[in-house]
């Protein structure tokens, strides 16, 4: 069982993320919901540097995917979360430059932390709709986290 890239014997990291284009990647998306709004980033890397989007991340070898919501949300926002529910799934095919992506995208409440950007985002900010300057494809998914 392959458990890092470092396992994968005469396989360069290029050949490796070649491998990973070709199969869906699961991510978790971290929706952040209380009386101020939907809590965004705005990324400070490609792709879509510049854009408003959910904090989330990939889910990592044997993680559970409530792990990788904690873990996700601790990393990219300084908060630590309780997940209220699974918004839903959504799937990207075409939408974005780093393949095919299965997204799990969870509302949380914060339940301590504080919350401020790290490296990866260089603003944290609530909306009560969704910004102009949002990654497109995530703007369903903000529309439905309002909804519910």
């Amino acid at each position: 069982m392959i458990k890092s890239i470092k396992s994968v014997p005469n396989l360069s990291k290029t050949d490796f993320l070649n491998v990973l284009k070709m199969v869906p990647t699961v991510v978790v998306e971290v929706i952040v919901k209380d009386e101020n709004g939907i809590l965004l980033g705005k990324r400070n890397t490609e792709p879509f540097k510049g854009l408003w989007h959910f904090t989330g991340g990939f889910i990592q070898y044997n993680e559970k995917i409530t792990d990788a919501v904690k873990r996700v949300a601790k990393r990219e926002t300084g908060a630590d979360v309780e997940i209220v529910k699974l918004l839903g799934v959504y799937e990207y095919i075409n939408d974005d430059p780093r393949g095919h992506i299965l997204a799990l995208a969870h509302i949380v409440k914060i339940v301590g932390g504080t919350v401020a950007p790290n490296p990866d985002n260089t603003e944290l900010k609530y909306f009560r709709s969704a910004p102009e300057d949002m990654i497109p494809y995530q703007k369903k998914i903000f529309l439905d986290a309002l909804k519910s």
